[in-house]
């Protein structure tokens, strides 16, 4: 790609994507051409790192006649670059006002006087600057218009670089709300102190209008907008679109200059909107006063772990007072489920993005890169906790979204709407209430056993070719037995970081799908074959068109599947048979499918043995277990080969089973089969 420009004398050039999402820059070389020197000649090498960000180069010298210029691109998000607008500038060197205000004030954010400055000194300054001088020095500054305008703003990770490592989608680089909304045509003054080094940008953050199918347009808050370069000192802006003001401060947490920096708008720079943060503002009367001062269409709200950037009126209707409980609540709910993720090692000390919620006044819920989306309509279901609490989906809905954000390490084609339901189901678990979520595990017999499916096409498809009920019974198993049954309470920690250091290729689903077997075994120590062989890993596929949001190629070859089963037999078999492991039982407040009568995950942890002597009788079809209790599951079989199981005392076999022709073994938690007799 080249550009041109008309300019002869250029100090930086910015690079301003504003897609935030493919496109974005990383690694190029940059070149230029002069008139004196028409051929292109090598200027430096850069890397963007993919930011959505704003990103600019600095010139070490002025550059004169330039005449072309042109970018090799080297890598860029999602495989392409896209440049939404280019810029080319010439720093300004005079700083005349720079040292005028220096002659006042203590520093060039222009919040305290020098001591013993008199009136005179006052009056040589520009009017704007000597009224601003005045209201300070008499203290006449309004306190709630004090509080955004001047603040410290800290540096938070870039979140390109964090997404990479961490295998997510981004979370957001609007971590530093300033509580100022600007109208279109709006002229301000940012004054900005010590930088430390680091760049700094202002970006204004507006509306968009978007919608799906037949559904009617409808607004929503932008990813991104119109952005700001910020210099040391006095920086003057022109605004394009009426939007909330963000200083977006992005760097590697782990450097010495990664320190707040102090940035005053003063007034007459934008109106005060204010939002409230958690850490500082702490009780929900302050919220309250916040909220009700504010007059912009959306109201900002941050704490821990995430940001509500939600309509205000919304807000203010759902939450009018306690905000302690919803944002609480959803940090919790974050945090939760990057708990799963093994990344305690890095956040917060080298990762602190927020994830970035807001309200669209279309759709239902989405997660997407850099935001996440609860319809404006529903904010009364999922911000109190005890509205959340009130219904099962309430916080089912959201959790499964925000799992969207965390899944890419352990998902393949075919997994995208379940492995993020590992996180959603884990959700429901520590709010306590409501049972997990999931098809019986009689579905699993019925898709293995009856239809002959495997995990690819297991179950009846509900959404974009994939049975989530069902699939998302795999991995809560793995949860149940390895850390609610507290036989390897780091297994998915684990399990997240083995798959971050040998990821899956999303191309190749059916390797996808076999490695996540292998580094399942390597998490646990265990061999895991036979429960893998039960959930259809180890059925062959042989190039099967699949689509998922994208189309693929399904492989799973035998000698994938020979490999993969060497790999495994280098670890010990577990000690139980928990493939049949179920975490619900009759009277489990949410429960909405018939979990079976044996199995539950007290069994496993416990190592229930069989004691009593278990029967059957037969009428038809149907088997009924007698004194079964103690057993995990009902295991069928014909010539010596397994054709069926139930976790429930009454068995209806498939039509295509003799009753005649079967014998039925009752399941020990430990794997040891126990003959039941008929009588």
């Amino acid at each position: 790609m080249s550009s041109s420009s008309e300019k002869t004398r250029a100090t930086w050039i910015t690079s301003f994507t504003i897609r935030n999402g493919n496109g974005n820059f990383g690694e190029f070389d940059l070149y230029l051409a002069t008139e004196s020197e028409p051929e292109y000649q090598l200027y430096g090498s850069y890397d963007f790192k993919m930011q959505g960000a704003t990103s600019r180069i600095d010139f070490a010298r002025t550059q004169k006649g330039v005449s072309k210029v042109k970018f090799v691109v080297k890598s860029g998000l999602g495989g392409f670059v896209s440049c939404a607008e280019m810029e080319f500038y010439r720093r300004n060197k005079d700083k005349e006002l720079d040292g005028q205000l220096l002659t006042v004030f203590k520093d060039l954010t222009c919040t305290e006087l020098k001591e013993g400055i008199t009136d005179a000194d006052i009056e040589r300054l520009p009017d704007y600057f000597g009224q601003l001088a005045t209201t300070i020095r008499n203290n006449t500054y309004d306190a709630h218009e004090k509080e955004f305008r001047i603040q410290h703003y800290a540096p938070y990770s870039i979140p390109e670089v964090w997404s990479e490592k961490l295998m997510t989608k981004h979370y957001s680089f609007l971590d530093n709300p300033t509580g100022i909304y600007v109208e279109k045509g709006d002229s301000l003054i940012i004054l900005v102190g010590d930088t430390h080094g680091q760049r700094i940008n202002l970006q204004n953050v507006g509306e968009e209008e978007t919608g799906f199918g037949e559904e009617k347009t409808y607004k929503q808050t932008a990813a991104s907008g119109d952005a700001y370069f910020l210099n040391e000192g006095v920086n003057k802006i022109g605004i394009k679109q009426t939007g909330m003001l963000f200083v977006v401060y992005t760097t590697d947490l782990t450097s010495p200059t990664a320190k707040p920096v102090k940035i005053h708008i003063p007034p007459g720079s934008g109106k005060v909107g204010g939002y409230f943060d958690l850490a500082r503002h702490q009780t929900n009367d302050k919220y309250k006063e916040l909220i009700d001062k504010s007059d912009y269409k959306y109201f900002c709200v941050r704490g821990k772990n995430i940001i509500f950037y939600f309509h205000r009126d919304k807000m203010k209707q759902a939450v009018p007072y306690d905000i302690l409980s919803a944002i609480n609540l959803w940090d919790d709910i974050v945090g939760w489920q990057q708990e799963l993720m093994g990344i305690e090692d890095v956040r917060p000390t080298q990762v602190n993005n927020h994830l970035f919620a807001i309200s669209p006044e279309g759709s239902y819920m989405w997660a997407s890169e850099y935001r996440i989306a609860f319809v404006y309509t529903y904010l009364n279901n999922i911000l109190l906790k005890e509205n959340v609490m009130a219904a099962k989906d309430n916080a089912w809905g959201p959790g499964h979204e925000i799992g969207h954000i965390h899944q890419k390490a352990i998902n393949w084609p075919s997994s995208t709407e379940s492995s993020n339901n590992l996180f959603s189901n884990y959700v429901l678990y520590k709010l306590g209430k409501y049972c997990s979520r999931g098809s019986a595990l009689s579905e699993l017999a019925k898709a293995r056993f009856v239809n002959r499916q495997g995990w690819y096409n297991m179950g009846d498809a509900t959404h974009q070719n994939e049975s989530t009920e069902i699939h998302m019974r795999m991995n809560w198993q793995l949860w149940n037995y390895y850390h609610r049954c507290g036989f390897k309470p780091d297994f998915w920690q684990t399990l997240f970081k083995l798959l971050r250091q040998n990821r899956i290729v999303e191309s190749n689903p059916g390797a996808g799908q076999l490695l996540f077997a292998k580094m399942a075994c390597k998490a646990a120590n265990q061999d895991l074959t036979d429960f893998f062989e039960m959930w259809g890993f180890f059925v062959p596929v042989d190039n099967v068109a699949y689509s998922q949001y994208g189309d693929w190629n399904y492989n799973v070859t035998e000698q994938m599947i020979a490999d993969t089963k060497q790999y495994m037999s280098q670890f010990p078999k577990p000690k139980h048979a928990f493939q049949y492991l179920e975490d619900r039982k009759t009277g489990d407040v949410g429960l909405d499918v018939d979990p079976g009568d044996v199995g539950y995950y007290t069994q496993f942890k416990e190592s229930q043995k069989i004691t009593k002597s278990i029967t059957y009788t037969a009428t038809g079809q149907t088997l009924k277990i007698k004194n079964g209790d103690e057993a995990v599951a009902f295991e069928i079989y014909r010539d010596g080969a397994m054709v069926y199981f139930s976790n429930s005392f009454t068995i209806a076999l498939p039509s295509g089973i003799p009753v005649a022709d079967v014998v039925v073994y009752a399941v020990q938690a430990d794997g040891k089969r126990v003959e039941v007799k008929k009588i």
